[in-house]
């Protein structure tokens, strides 16, 4: 069941929005709860003022913040969660939808006037927007995305009505034909006919891909990060990496998200998973090294601002492909998300390798000669990248698998330690000078 609110100026527009089958059918079988909230009977006096003029000059006039907040607080619980609909928000798309539609309760706010006073975006878990262009109010907006949210909502419709249809996989959908096979010598696809139901999927994918490529070619080549998941990442957690040491600082991530998204190109992947899994594969390690990955995996998890553009099971998706991505694992990771992030973390070029290796033993035994720290580093690149380490590439990688092999070679013909002697006495000269 899903509960929705909507705080608006103009509650009577919703009357035939209400009546419509979809919305009427969910609420008599007790799957949908909604109620529409003037936010006129929470501004004081007996003239219920909610909007006023901008600071500053300008035209018209802007929804004051109390009227709203005190609507907000109100109608929201701890299970709310609250959007704006504005021009100024990110575009809402089929993946909001599937999104929103496993929230409890969806609290969506409408504007008026000439727009919000702009502290009222603080009260919001985000805002949404419906199109570049701009309506008198936000109660289209609304409608539009309640009822793409609850149509997804099991039991409103039958869920083969939801699944093969225009942008569920960023494509539009197939062509479709009924009855007449022949209508004015225009006939349906033969293949439509020949009841060979593998036949009939695979026509009806390649169709997809032209008529999208035909109509809607930026669908097949959106391979940018969503801006305000960028922001979000760069700002809070890319951070968090700044201290750690160099061989998993903020360097380092940058280098796996890189790595992540090259691997991404030509597989079937949700991009923006791929980017967040990279982000979060070793914030962790402030909780100490041994059990990193699954810190990381929790704090990914507990990240609620993760809601805003990701439902709970993409969330336990990216959150297990964290806890997988670790080289000393033996289980193959759970997801195609895994695998990408674990070979992405790799990153197996051999001088990048022994520098590490090198930087990773020397921080950690700063007392010790020069032999039994080359010990310890020799000793764990042959665990780890010798012909029966752990170490296992889980996604054909040319560039990881080339590494692996160069390595071995060294390690083969006992070139390795002479090679990592010669990296420890240029990193000690060079800390000396």
């Amino acid at each position: 069941m899903i509960r929705i609110s909507i705080l608006t100026l103009c509650p009577e527009e919703f009357a035939s929005f209400l009546k419509t089958p979809l919305i009427e059918r969910s609420v008599s079988s007790g799957i949908l709860n909604t109620e529409i909230i003037d936010i006129r009977d929470y501004a004081p006096g007996s003239f219920r003022k909610i909007d006023d003029s901008p600071y500053g000059g300008g035209a018209g006039t802007i929804l004051r913040v109390q009227p709203v907040e005190d609507a907000l607080n109100a109608v929201c619980n701890g299970n709310s969660h609250v959007v704006i609909t504005s021009p100024t928000g990110k575009p809402f798309k089929q993946k909001d939808a599937r999104r929103l539609s496993k929230m409890p309760h969806l609290v969506l706010v409408c504007g008026h006037y000439e727009g919000y006073d702009a502290r009222i975006y603080d009260l919001g878990d985000e805002m949404l927007s419906i199109g570049d262009y701009i309506l008198s109010g936000g109660e289209l907006p609304a409608m539009v995305i309640a009822q793409a949210v609850m149509r997804l909502v099991d039991g409103s419709m039958k869920k083969e009505s939801v699944i093969d249809e225009s942008f569920e996989e960023e494509l539009l959908e197939y062509p479709q034909y009924t009855k007449p096979a022949d209508y004015n010598r225009k006939k349906v696809p033969e293949i439509l006919l020949s009841g060979n139901h593998e036949k009939i999927r695979r026509w009806r994918k390649e169709e997809a891909l032209k008529t999208t490529e035909r109509l809607r070619p930026d669908l097949l080549k959106r391979k940018e990060i969503e801006t305000t998941l960028k922001n979000h990442i760069e700002e809070k957690v890319l951070p968090e990496y700044e201290g750690y040491e160099e061989s998993h600082g903020t360097k380092h991530v940058q280098t796996v998200i890189r790595n992540s998204l090259d691997l991404s190109k030509d597989l079937d992947v949700d991009i923006d998973m791929v980017y967040t899994i990279a982000a979060y594969h070793d914030i962790g390690l402030r909780y100490g090294r041994d059990d990193h990955e699954i810190s990381s995996g929790r704090w990914l998890q507990e990240d609620r601002k993760l809601r805003n553009w990701f439902t709970e099971e993409e969330i336990q998706m990216m959150k297990e492909a964290v806890e997988d991505h670790r080289a000393s694992r033996k289980e193959e990771p759970r997801s195609i998300y895994g695998r990408i992030v674990a070979e992405a973390d790799r990153d197996i070029i051999p001088d990048r390798i022994i520098s590490r290796c090198v930087q990773y033993e020397t921080a950690h035994n700063p007392e010790e000669g020069v032999e039994e720290v080359l010990d310890k580093i020799v000793c764990h690149i042959n665990d780890k990248y010798g012909e029966n380490g752990y170490l296992k590439l889980w996604l054909p990688c040319r560039k990881n698998r080339e590494g692996l092999d160069v390595l071995r070679k060294w390690i083969a013909d006992g070139e390795i330690r002479e090679i990592c002697r010669k990296e420890l006495l240029k990193q000690r000269k060079t800390d000396r000078k």
